[in-house]
């Protein structure tokens, strides 16, 4: 059975180091089948309900679940916890969460046929845009991706225009793209490959050279004494 990932977002070094620590104690044993990573794609996210900006109505694109930490004593919601962050109740709101993401997932599954890998390579033709700034957490302060961001805010490229002008392995910006998709954050349109034009029926070869002006001419002798 696989692991589910949950990730941080805005929170304090250490609520992150205590939710590490909280993970190795959750782990003596088989049955717990949650990673913590510092990088998307996330099942489920930790957020910090009390800094929440105008990012928040991407958060839900980025994972599947999203656990919201609230001040102490501001009430109690559905998918909020109050701090500090007790291990009894973070370990309770992660047991629900994978049994809801499991049994959605095996739902879906049972009912569609099995869907193409979402790593599956964009048609050779196909240019990307960006839509707006991505977050910083698709960021994460990673100097490639803010200038491959900063490049496909201005012009739309092709997966290999970006791979040349970024100086990048084709590889290293599929994954960008592919994580800007899954945050609706980029427009892909695929462009038909060009034709080169027939020459029109009855065309003379010399139509394409160039004429000049009787002035021009002109010009010419008088400066040669013709």
């Amino acid at each position: 059975m696989s692991s589910l990932k949950l990730g941080a977002y805005n929170l304090p070094p250490a609520e992150v180091a205590l939710i590490k620590t909280l993970f190795r104690l959750f782990s003596h044993g088989n049955t717990f089948q949650w990673t913590f990573v510092n990088a998307p794609p996330y099942d489920a996210l930790l957020v910090d309900g009390t800094t929440l900006d105008a990012e928040n109505k991407d958060l839900s694109r980025l994972a599947k679940a999203v656990l919201f930490l609230k001040r102490m004593n501001s009430g109690s919601g559905p998918n909020t916890l109050e701090r500090p962050i007790r291990a009894d109740q973070l370990q309770n709101w992660l047991t629900a969460t994978e049994k809801n993401l499991r049994e959605t997932l095996s739902s879906s599954s049972s009912h569609a046929p099995e869907p193409e890998s979402e790593l599956t390579a964009f048609p050779s033709q196909a240019r990307f845009k960006l839509r707006r700034w991505p977050p910083a957490i698709l960021l994460r302060g990673d100097a490639t991706r803010i200038r491959m961001a900063t490049i496909l805010s201005r012009r739309a490229l092709s997966v290999g225009d970006l791979s040349i002008v970024c100086q990048q392995p084709v590889s290293v910006c599929e994954t960008f793209l592919q994580v800007l998709r899954a945050a609706s954050l980029i427009d892909m349109v695929e462009q038909p490959v060009a034709e080169t034009p027939a020459p029109a029926s009855g065309s003379k070869a010399h139509a394409s050279r160039p004429k000049f002006s009787s002035g021009l001419i002109s010009s010419i002798r008088r400066r040669l004494g013709l």
